[in-house]
Parts: C-alpha cells; sequence; structure tokens
C-alpha cells in the first residue's frame, strides 16, 4: 500500500497524477510493488487548526479506513508540510522501530521550516492564499507558526525523532529518502525565490540529517564547552534534483523536469534495508556532482547553503531573546583581517531570521561556498562570539549578562579543518548555546539590625 500526503494550501487531487504515474508497470512505474494508494486530504488553511490537530485526525482517519498498523507495513509519499504531518503523528503514536511505515519519500520537505512561512501571515498572504481557506482570508495560522524557520516545533520534533534516543530512520526502522530542488519559480512567481531554496524550501532544510551541538560560556570568560550530539542512530538518504522546484518535483506543473528525478523516485520506494547504506551513498556522489556544477552558475541561487539554527538560554534555562551572534576572522585588527569579516558579514551570513514565537530562536543561512574560500592562509581562523542584552556593566542594570568586552565571556575560535563539524552544506546544525546570568549585590543583601 502507498500512502500520499499534499503540504499547505493543496489538496489530495494534486497528487491524482503522480500516483497513477507510480501505479504503472515497471520500467515506468512500480505498479507490481503497490495493491492499493490512498491519498491524504487534510485541512492546512484553517486558522484553528494545530500540528496536534493533524496528527491526531490523521490517526482516527487511518484506523476509520482500517489501513494497516503492523511495524512496517506500509510506504508513503509526502510533500513540503505533509513531511511535518507525518513525522509528528509518527512520534505521538508509536515507538521507534514500530511505526507502520517502511519506505519514505519526502519531496521538497520543510523538515526544518521555509523562508516564506512568516509571510504568509501578512496582507498578501490572507489576500492571495485566504480564498482558498475554508475561513474567508484565513491562511492556516498555527500551521505557519510550525513552519516558519527556527520554530520551537520543528526543533522539539527533530530532538523527539532524530536526536532522541529511538532510531525512527534508517535500515529496520523507516527507510527515509529525501529529494529536494535547487532551482526558484519562473515569472512572477520568482517573487518567492531565497538563496538556496526551490522557491519555497531550502535545500538545507529540507534535509532530514541534521545534528546537534552546544556551545556554553557559562563557566568562566576564557573557556568555551562545545559538545556534539550527531543524530548518528537515525539517518536518511538525501538527494539534490537539479533544476527542479517546489512544484516540478512534486510532479505538478509539467514536471519533473530532470529526467534523474523519476528514477531516483522508483529505486527510493523500492529500497530495502540490505541496501540502504548504498543507496545513500549513491545520492552523496550524485549532490557532490550536482553542487559543483550548481556553484559554477550565475549568481548565489545555487551555491552551498547551510541552515545554522540557534537557541539561547541562560544559566537558568530562560530564553535569551536579545542578542548578536558575532562572526569575525582571526582578530579582527588587521586590514586583511577586517577586509575578510566584512565579507564574511556581507557575502557569507546570508540571511538571519529571528522566530516571531520565540526570538531566542534564529536561523541562519550560511554560504558554505564562500565562507571556505575565506580561508587563504594556514592559521586563518573563525571566531564566534556573542553579545546579550541587558548587560550588568552598562548603565548600571542589577541584572543581566556580562557580554560586552573580551574580557567578559569566551569565544569559539575554527581553523578551516574544525568547521566541519558546525558548518555543513546542505544541512542543519542546531547550535544551543548558554550564557550566565548576573546579578548586582543590590538585588539581594543582608543588613545587621
Amino acid at each position: 500500500m502507498l500512502v500520499i500526503l499534499h503540504g499547505w494550501s493543496d489538496n489530495a487531487g494534486s497528487f491524482g497524477s503522480l500516483a497513477k504515474k507510480l501505479s504503472k508497470p515497471a520500467p515506468d512505474g512500480i505498479g507490481a510493488e503497490i495493491k492499493e494508494v490512498r491519498l491524504g486530504d487534510y485541512i492546512s488553511l484553517d486558522d484553528r487548526v494545530r500540528f496536534d490537530d493533524l496528527a491526531d485526525a490523521l490517526a482516527r482517519a487511518w484506523d476509520d479506513q482500517n489501513l494497516p498498523t503492523d511495524p512496517r507495513s506500509v510506504d508513503a509519499i509526502v510533500h513540503s508540510t505533509g513531511g511535518l504531518v507525518l513525522r509528528h503523528w509518527m512520534v505521538r503514536n508509536f515507538l521507534p522501530g514500530e511505526a507502520p511505515v517502511k519506505r519514505l519519500l519526502m519531496l521538497a520537505p520543510a523538515n526544518f521550516g521555509s523562508p516564506l512561512a512568516h509571510t504568509g501571515r501578512s496582507f498578501f498572504g490572507r489576500a492571495v492564499k485566504g480564498w482558498k481557506g475554508t475561513r474567508l482570508f484565513e491562511t492556516g495560522r498555527h500551521i505557519l507558526k510550525g513552519l516558519e524557520l527556527a520554530s520551537p516545533f520543528t526543533w522539539n520534533l527533530a530532538m523527539a525523532d532524530l536526536l532522541g534516543e529511538g532510531r525512527y530512520f534508517g535500515p529496520g526502522a523507516v527507510l527515509c529518502t529525501v529529494l529536494t530542488g535547487n532551482a526558484g519559480f519562473k515569472g512572477i512567481a520568482s517573487i518567492a525565490n531565497k538563496a538556496g531554496s526551490d522557491g519555497v524550501v531550502r535545500v538545507a532544510s529540507a534535509n532530514l540529517n541534521a545534528n546537534k551541538l552546544s556551545l556554553d560560556f557559562s563557566d568562566f570568560p576564557d573557556q568555551w564547552v562545545l559538545t556534539t550530539d550527531e543524530a548518528s542512530h537515525s539517518s536518511a538518504a538525501f538527494g539534490i534534483m537539479d533544476r527542479e522546484d517546489h512544484s516540478t518535483i512534486a510532479g505538478k506543473n509539467r514536471g519533473p523536469r530532470n529526467r534523474e528525478t523519476w528514477p531516483f523516485f522508483r529505486d527510493a520506494l523500492l529500497v530495502e534495508d540490505e541496501s540502504f547504506e548504498t543507496w545513500q551513498q549513491k545520492l552523496q556522489a550524485h549532490n557532490e556532482a550536482v553542487s559543483k556544477a550548481a556553484e559554477r552558475r550565475r549568481g548565489s541561487h545555487s551555491d552551498s547553503y547551510q541552515n545554522l539554527v540557534v537557541q539561547v538560554s541562560d544559566t537558568h534555562g530562560q530564553p535569551v531573546q536579545d542578542y548578536l551572534i558575532e562572526f569575525y576572522m582571526n582578530d579582527d585588527h588587521s586590514r586583511r583581517d577586517q577586509g575578510l569579516t566584512q565579507r564574511l558579514q556581507e557575502e557569507v551570513i546570508t540571511n538571519v531570521h529571528t522566530c516571531s514565537e520565540d526570538a531566542s530562536s534564529r536561523a541562519m543561512l550560511i554560504n558554505c561556498t564562500r565562507l571556505y574560500k575565506l580561508f587563504s592562509r594556514e592559521g586563518d581562523r573563525l571566531n564566534i562570539s556573542i553579545t546579550a542584552f541587558p548587560d550588568i556593566n552598562i548603565r548600571k542594570n542589577l541584572v543581566g549578562y556580562k557580554t560586552y568586552t573580551d574580557n567578559d565571556i569566551g569565544s569559539l575560535s575554527l581553523s578551516r579543518e574544525q568547521l566541519a563539524s558546525l558548518f555543513r552544506p546542505h544541512a542543519t546544525t542546531l547550535l544551543s548555546v548558554k550564557i550566565r546570568r548576573y546579578q548586582d549585590e543590590k538585588v539581594f543583601r543582608f543588613r545587621k539590625v
């Protein structure tokens, strides 16, 4: 059985042609492997609907239709937001290894959000997309909050199914393949195009293979502690489909455009446990070739980017919402170093998005293609530090942080070889930062009677 889930502002009807093509006999389809196709149809434009509602409703609809619930008894295809719906449903209803999905093909999934999600709540989003909702001028406010870059929803979901104790993805569990395009839309729709995206979702934020790093500045100013927690226990295959956009990769708008895309569809829906590692390696080699060709194109849209999601908290575990992550080359004193730092700020840090729901969480789009080119001399280092407000040393603040000078807080210093732990092209890194909160002696003191 094959289940197909659509994305935000879409419906099941959009995937009828894809289902028919897959049902054809090989080599055009995989008909011999498909006994039944079910198209999931859910509401995404109602302002009252939440991801929790969609997960519960999916579970109920699954039971109502008597769909198989035995482990690994169904294959699934999801597009865009459908990936988050299915992941949330699995985490809420099944233990690792017990989900009824065996093979999962994710097409341009918004695993770590979309740069367009926060614009959907603007007047433009309500005036255009709102006409298609179940209520006039509604765009699915809660769904878009979860789809926003650096949202708590996508962070917490990753902590559950990617970085948790169990293994949801990989041989013996869900064999997940993520395929995403690297080209934006054409014509008037190109107003939606963003660097490193398929017009809706970033290549890096589609990739399910994320890792998490923790940076602790709370101990001593001259020390930093970096711990790595890679999601090696859960893994997915990831492929970049050259010149596909967010629609064509899902078989819409006369897509797919690329002749290689459809064979990758078939292979993803036929892969077995014993061949999954080889399948991952095949896609990795494909991605390297695609990336080299794309980076030679005019402009920077197709450069290799990373989605760096930062969350900052203090020693009380409270979010720090007013801060600046500082990137600079070497000591930033010489003319050369200052020039490199300027290029770092203007060319490498392409975009910073502050989550509207929690300002302590931010998504930074890092141009890895240009970052690695800055290291032209042996010994060059990228330094990272943080400045946060309120600072207890400024304006006689009674509580706050000490980050204003180099003597107040440490920094992370990385050589070119060490960059790989933090800056990974076409992927998401979750960076957790902790800083110390201080109190002036006036906040509490004892007086003699």
